[in-house]
């Protein structure tokens, strides 16, 4: 009974100790429970895009190789008995559109979004926006951001085609 005792106790210990470092089939990584403005940046500039600037605390723009243009904004920052930093990120990308287009950019709205949801596409006034979120809550590894920064990028090129299909561009 002891021996069982002095094993549970050890596994919760060791429990407890895995907060720091997670274990994976690789080894261990890094991973991220909460992501501060440091963590956001390094994490954007080891992507080696064109460009990166933070356009104010927590909102970063970021220009990929090819021009094209995203925003990276942190999100649930600094909640009470949770890590220090922000629990999310918001991953978007926006382009404008003539009034005469919006019949168009609705239907491909509504088509993309029941087709593929790993994004949300939005359309607003004279704008369509395309929106990808990434939650820290359990722990992410900087992989795992890093994939789903590449991911954000694949789809909005197959929006961005579909865009120029539908409205003959």
């Amino acid at each position: 009974m002891r021996f069982i005792i002095a094993v549970v106790l050890a596994t919760l210990g060791l429990g407890l100790a895995l907060p720091a470092e997670a274990q994976s089939r690789r080894g261990t990584e890094q991973v991220f429970f909460a992501l501060t403005n440091a963590d956001v940046q390094n994490l954007l500039d080891a992507q080696n895009y064109e460009q990166v600037k933070q356009t104010e605390p927590g909102v970063f723009t970021v220009t990929v190789s090819d021009g094209f243009l995203m925003t990276v904004e942190q999100r649930v920052c600094e909640t009470e008995s949770m890590p220090d930093g922000c629990l999310g990120l918001v991953m978007t990308a926006s382009w404008s559109y003539s009034p005469e287009q919006r019949p168009t950019l609705e239907t491909l709205a509504n088509t993309f979004n029941r087709e593929y949801s790993i994004a949300k596409v939005v359309l607003y006034d004279n704008g369509i926006a395309i929106e990808r979120y990434v939650i820290t809550d359990g722990g992410v590894t900087r992989a795992h951001i890093e994939r789903e920064l590449s991911e954000f990028l694949a789809i909005s090129d197959v929006l961005v085609d579909r865009m120029i299909e539908e409205l003959g561009l």
